[in-house]
C-alpha cells in the first residue's frame, strides 16, 4: 500500500500551519548610530568586548547617518545582502530555524521567541564567523582589530528578528 501526503486536506493543513506565520528580520528599530570613541593622538584605541570579540567604545557623538544606514552602507561596500544570503545556501543555523518554526508551527510546543532567536542567528553568525571577509590593513590599524562589520557593534546589535501569526 502507498500512502501520499498530496491529498489537498492535508495540503490546506499544512499551509494554514506553515502560511500562518510572517517574518521579519533586519534593523527593525532604526536609531541614530554614535561614533567610536576617539583616542588621544597616538594613544591606541579604547577597546571592549561585544560578541566573543573586540569593539571600539561607543562615543557620544551622532553619526550622519542611522544603524540601518550602516548596514545598507556596509551591504553596498561588500556587495552582498547580509540579511538575504545566509538563506542562499544551507547552514546549521537555517536548518536548526527550520526545524523549530515547524516544530512550533505543527505542535505549538515551541515558543515563538526561540524561533526568532534562531532566525536572527542565520544572519548574524555568519558576520561573527567572519564569512564576508576581513578587514583591509588600514581599517584594521585603525580600529585597533581586524573584525570586519564591527566596529562598535551597534549594527551587530540592531540586527534582530520578529515572528508574528498573520
Amino acid at each position: 500500500m502507498i500512502i501520499g501526503f498530496g491529498g489537498s486536506a492535508f495540503k490546506r493543513k499544512m499551509n494554514r500551519a506553515i502560511g500562518g506565520y510572517e517574518f521579519e528580520v533586519g534593523v527593525l528599530d532604526d536609531k541614530p548610530h554614535k561614533d567610536p570613541k576617539d583616542a588621544p593622538l597616538g594613544q591606541p584605541q579604547e577597546t571592549g568586548t561585544y560578541a566573543g570579540g573586540p569593539v571600539r567604545k561607543v562615543g557620544r557623538t551622532v553619526s550622519a547617518m542611522t544603524t540601518g544606514e550602516i548596514l545598507v552602507a556596509n551591504m553596498e561596500r561588500l556587495n552582498v545582502n547580509l540579511l538575504l544570503e545566509p538563506f542562499r545556501n544551507p547552514s546549521d543555523e537555517l536548518n536548526r530555524f527550520t526545524t523549530a518554526f515547524l516544530q512550533m508551527a505543527l505542535n505549538k510546543k515551541l515558543a515563538i521567541k526561540r524561533v526568532e532567536n534562531l532566525l536572527q542567528a542565520v544572519v548574524r553568525n555568519p558576520i561573527l564567523r567572519e564569512d564576508y571577509g576581513e578587514n583591509n590593513p588600514t581599517t584594521a590599524d585603525n580600529k585597533g582589530f581586524n573584525r570586519n562589520l564591527f566596529d562598535t557593534g551597534q549594527m551587530f546589535k540592531a540586527i534582530k528578528a520578529k515572528a508574528k501569526r498573520v
